[in-house]
């Protein structure tokens, strides 16, 4: 009975001793629940706004795009001086889906401001010349030519035109290929480039030629050996006005598609012709 009484002595403790850290497991194990389901309601939630943001922005920008489309197309249609400083720019209804609409709920009157025509006059003036141009609606008509030689050995004469013999591009049909001339068919503002190839023992200086004016000048000195020059000009041309290359000395260049003749138009007036 002593040996009995003492096994129980000893048995009991022990079971107690693994109750009490089960119990401590568990309330660490719920504990690190707890935590756990309030990170993840933290992270829905900025998730949420983040979506929310993110929606609020893709308003913002399509509402921008249309805005921009619309004012071009105003600008495309309006006179100028037909327009009061006080004329306001009719924007049409947003028509996007409803998620777009609740963002939109957010933006502020001050956001939608009134635009008027002076305002946007003075901002096209000072704009870029394509940019200018395609805001005013001008004729963006594709005028554009580069005409070159296929022979090697080319003869020219002093105060002649060159004649190209091979015209790759002629959008426009601005060029003439037996003349040598181009032929502005609209006032504004044109490039031009020229290059040109002498070989060994030779010589030889060009002038680009707008209605008889020289607008530039190159030169290629082949005397030991074989040399290129080139023209790049920005010229302002009338309608009608006739631009060649003309020959100040030297009586052979080098074909072969290394000589070229290239322009083409890069912007008009507002009030040109459209």
């Amino acid at each position: 009975m002593k040996t009995v009484s003492i096994i129980c002595v000893l048995v009991i403790p022990t079971r107690a001793i693994v109750l009490a850290q089960d119990t401590t497991v568990i309330e660490s194990l719920l504990r690190t629940v707890a935590e756990l389901e309030k990170k993840h309601q933290e992270c829905s939630s900025y998730q949420s706004n983040m979506l929310l943001e993110m929606t609020y922005v893709k308003a913002k920008l399509e509402q921008s795009e249309r805005r921009i489309s619309e004012l071009e197309d105003i600008v495309f249609n309006v006179r100028f001086d037909e327009y009061s400083d006080t004329v306001r720019v009719p924007l049409e209804n947003d028509t996007v889906d409803k998620t777009t609409n609740e963002a939109l709920t957010k933006f502020t009157k001050e956001e939608e401001q009134n635009c008027s025509i002076p305002e946007l006059k003075k901002t096209i003036s000072n704009e870029p010349g394509i940019a200018r141009r395609k805001r005013l609606g001008i004729a963006m008509k594709q005028i554009a030519f580069c005409a070159t030689f296929a022979d090697i050995a080319v003869q020219v004469h002093v105060n002649e035109i060159i004649r190209f013999n091979i015209v790759s591009e002629n959008d426009g049909n601005v060029f003439n290929k037996q003349t040598g001339i181009f032929t502005c068919p609209l006032s504004g503002t044109y490039f031009f480039t020229v290059s040109l190839m002498t070989q060994s023992g030779y010589e030889m200086t060009v002038h680009l030629m707008v209605n008889g004016e020289i607008k530039a000048n190159s030169f290629a000195s082949g005397s030991t050996n074989w040399d290129q020059g080139c023209i790049s000009s920005i010229v302002r041309c009338e309608a009608g006005q006739n631009v060649w290359i003309g020959v100040r000395s030297g009586t052979q260049l080098y074909g072969d598609y290394y000589t070229s003749f290239s322009g083409f138009f890069l912007w008009g007036d507002a009030t040109g012709s459209r």
